[in-house]
């Protein structure tokens, strides 16, 4: 991560249970290390299911590694409290899920006003309009999710991410549900992010022509990270 980096051995085990315990487990990270320095955005490529989206969780701390350490402004993910964890999240590393997360009951603006409590920023309405803006969502400002698009509610949480001024963002599949043009506009937004005073993302993506674009861009495979050499 910025400033302290993430490295160290990474080892994340699962054991597949269907009916007959496998003796073996899966090992979708094995050894591996990241440096993620600051104002840069990170791409991780690979096929589906072989542990890309366990790599940002356990990068963000939502899963403990079996051995290995994952660091964070000096503290060691693996052995922080919940209230660390907690803290970290509201101000420190942000997440974009593959899945859109929303509060269904609060407005797509209220959704944006929220993430900006949450992280302890000044809520400026003018902000949040300009937010709304950017994701082509003004219109949509006072519907609930439920009347929002797969695109829209996708859009909507990239920018609830943006707004809470995290140091990290972790963005899994960040364009999926999104026409050429607006996943165009969803990476402009990345890279702006990583702009701005020091902060990086580290984003999956299959979409090869986007990952060329990173600064760095990383194979995960057999468990482990090859670099690869962008044009």
């Amino acid at each position: 991560m910025p400033k302290e980096g993430c490295d160290g051995t990474v080892v994340r085990a699962f054991r597949r249970r269907k009916g007959i315990l496998i003796p073996s487990p899966v090992r979708p990270l094995d050894g591996l290390s990241m440096v993620v320095p600051p104002s840069t955005m990170i791409a991780v490529t690979g096929v589906s299911g072989k542990g890309k989206s366990t790599l940002l969780n356990v990068m963000g701390g939502l899963l403990r590694p079996e051995a290995g350490s994952v660091r964070y402004r000096k503290i060691d993910l693996t052995q922080a409290t919940a209230a660390q964890i907690d803290d970290i999240h509201r101000r420190g590393i942000g997440f974009v899920f593959q899945t859109p997360y929303l509060f269904q009951a609060l407005t797509a603006y209220e959704n944006l006003e929220l993430a900006l409590r949450a992280s302890g920023e000044k809520v400026v309405r003018d902000r949040i309009f300009e937010m709304l803006e950017k994701l082509g969502l003004s219109e949509r400002a006072e519907h609930l999710p439920s009347a929002l698009s797969a695109g829209q509610k996708r859009r909507l949480v990239l920018g609830r991410a943006l707004l809470s001024h995290h140091d990290v963002l972790l963005a899994d599949e960040p364009t999926n549900d999104l026409d050429a043009e607006w996943s165009e506009r969803v990476f402009e937004l990345l890279r702006g992010f990583c702009a701005t005073e020091g902060r990086s993302v580290v984003l999956v993506t299959h979409d090869r022509s986007y990952a060329a674009q990173a600064d760095k861009v990383y194979l995960l495979e057999g468990g482990k990270l090859r670099e690869e050499v962008t044009l």
